[in-house]
């Protein structure tokens, strides 16, 4: 599972009462199956699909004898430590076959043995909390609708219990494919605060690089699913981002404009970004300006419209107020060109550059970027897109807070699905030459 970083859930939910409505025969026999240590808990209701279906959620429990195959060999751990078959949720919607939605097994989620889940039931929502860990500590909220059945939000944390100065908080919307994190940062005094730091009232609504005392805030670069296996996905040339990446606009939107002015519309460039894997980057850039005349001739990389990129090295996974000698930038025009800036000299990367339309039909440069290093974006990733006006640098909108020309932040990239989903969330495929979002229903 990949590396999971902290997060409490600020939607309208409550536990539901335990309905008294009971299965049929015909569902009890699809719901245990040939499973003798079946025993049906909880009935909790979900209430109604959209096209007014009653909804419900039944728990059962599982003996030893009855556990998963990929369980321990001793079976799954219970909240008074003893052992058995774990745990089931199944989906009554309206007549419709029963439909098994969460199958839980608590192994002691580490060494220590820390882990526990819980799950919530609201109107077509179903909530499951995880925590677990050891030294790193984490914990994982993940929110479905019920009909259908699909992930469209998490909100995780990680922390490491030996030292109050770290802790990350990140919040994915899988409906938009949009995360953010705050993480503390490191030059505040903590005292004795470990654990991972809280979103502020409001943050979500209005996101700012500092969204509080003590705390940085950024977008974080998603890797999503494409195709099948572990091998990352081949992009043909030609092929745009559509709807698998959000855009980050000069205008300021799901990014912080931190030099010069926020541009207006008809002037605000968008540059979607997504990971491919750990050592490769789509960058895709929209720029009613780049192709501007007019003004003195450039005089360098850094008054020519480019994508900066800054990546941390050596970070013991602290991503904060990182020294230069732990970082490295540098930048790309549209012309595809690889400029170093400042920082820890490293290889450059490759870059195939192509020219397309957009799904609005406007004329957009795509660069796919790769790095000889696998595992290049283990210390986090800042990007930063520099929009130009008649030859001169006008304005920068970035994922994080840069300061005197050094973010004060470096986000994960961040793997989807962030944990064991099913049906796993982020999943991307090329649809016409575009990559767009696989459609949950």
């Amino acid at each position: 599972m990949s590396k999971i970083v902290f997060i409490g859930l600020l939607l309208c939910l409550w536990h539901a009462p335990a309905a008294a409505a009971e299965l049929t025969v015909a569902q009890k026999s699809v719901i245990c199956a040939a499973r003798p240590t079946c025993m049906v808990g909880k009935a909790y209701n979900g209430g109604s699909s959209s096209s007014g279906a009653a909804l419900s959620v039944i728990e059962i429990h599982l003996g030893l004898k009855d556990k998963p195959e990929d369980a321990p060999d001793d079976g799954c751990r219970t909240a008074d430590d003893k052992r058995d078959g774990g745990a089931e949720y199944w989906l009554l919607d309206g007549s419709a076959r029963p439909q098994r939605i969460l199958k839980l097994c608590n192994d002691g989620y580490g060494a220590s043995g820390i882990g526990e889940d819980k799950v919530t039931v609201g109107a077509n929502r179903l909530v499951h909390w995880r925590v677990g860990g050891s030294a790193w500590r984490w914990e994982s909220t993940v929110t479905y609708t019920l009909a259908p059945w699909r992930a469209v939000g998490e909100r995780d944390c990680s922390f490491n219990d030996l030292s109050a100065d770290n802790g990350t908080a990140t919040d994915i919307d899988y409906v938009t494919m949009r995360s953010r994190s705050i993480a503390k940062d490191a030059s505040h005094r903590w005292g004795d605060s470990v654990g991972c730091p809280q979103w502020p009232p409001g943050a979500l609504q209005h996101f700012t690089p500092q969204p509080g005392p003590g705390l940085l805030g950024a977008y974080n670069i998603l890797v999503p699913i494409l195709g099948g296996g572990d091998e990352p996905a081949k992009i043909p040339g030609g092929t745009t981002i559509g709807d698998c990446g959000l855009a980050m606009s000069t205008a300021g939107a799901n990014g912080f404009v931190v030099f010069g002015n926020p541009a207006p519309p008809e002037k605000g460039a968008e540059v979607r970004v997504l990971a491919l894997s750990l050592n490769s980057l789509l960058i895709q850039v929209f720029d009613p300006l780049a192709e501007s005349s007019g003004g003195a001739a450039p005089r360098s990389w850094i008054d020519l419209p480019h994508v900066e990129i800054w990546i941390g090295h050596n970070t013991d996974s602290r991503h904060t107020r990182l020294p230069l000698s732990n970082v490295s930038q540098i930048a790309v025009d549209l012309s595809g060109n690889v400029h170093a800036g400042v920082g820890r000299k490293d290889l450059p990367p490759t870059v195939e550059r192509w020219q397309a339309r957009d799904g609005s039909n406007r004329p957009v440069i795509v660069m796919l970027l790769k790095w000889v290093d696998d595992a290049h974006f283990l210390g986090g990733a800042a990007i930063v897109y520099s929009q130009a006006e008649r030859g001169r640098q006008t304005r920068l909108v970035a994922n994080t807070s840069i300061v005197n020309n050094r973010p004060l932040y470096l986000p994960d990239i961040v793997s989807l699905p962030n944990g064991s989903i099913e049906p796993p969330p982020g999943r991307c495929r090329i649809d016409n030459g575009r990559l767009s979002m696989v459609d949950a229903n």
